[in-house]
C-alpha cells in the first residue's frame, strides 16, 4: 500500500516534519544550556550557600527538573512572542 499526494500534499507533510524535527532540535539545545547553566549555578550554590544545598540527591533533583521547567517557560515566550508578532502584521 502506497500513499500518493499531489505535490501540495506531500509539500505540506515535508514542512509538517521538518518544522518537528527543527523544534525537537531546539528543545535538545536549550536543554542543554539550561542545563550547564542550573550546574553551574548549584555548584557554586553548594560552595558557599547552605548545606542542604551540597546533598547529592537535591542536586540531582534540581538538575532535572529545573532545566525542563526553563524550557518549557521559553517555549511559552517563543509562543507568546509569535502571536504578538503575527498579530501586527495583519492588515486592518
Amino acid at each position: 500500500m502506497s500513499w500518493r499526494g499531489n505535490a501540495d500534499e506531500v509539500g505540506t507533510v515535508t514542512a509538517g516534519c521538518l518544522f518537528s524535527m527543527g523544534s525537537a532540535l531546539l528543545t535538545c539545545f536549550l536543554l542543554f544550556i539550561n542545563g550547564a547553566l542550573v550546574m553551574a549555578v548549584v555548584r557554586a550554590l553548594a560552595q558557599s550557600g547552605p548545606s542542604w544545598l551540597g546533598h547529592a540527591e537535591f542536586s540531582q533533583f534540581l538538575l532535572l527538573s529545573i532545566p525542563v521547567l526553563l524550557v518549557i517557560i521559553e517555549w511559552l515566550m517563543f509562543d507568546y512572542l509569535r502571536s504578538r508578532l503575527g498579530q501586527r502584521r495583519t492588515p486592518r
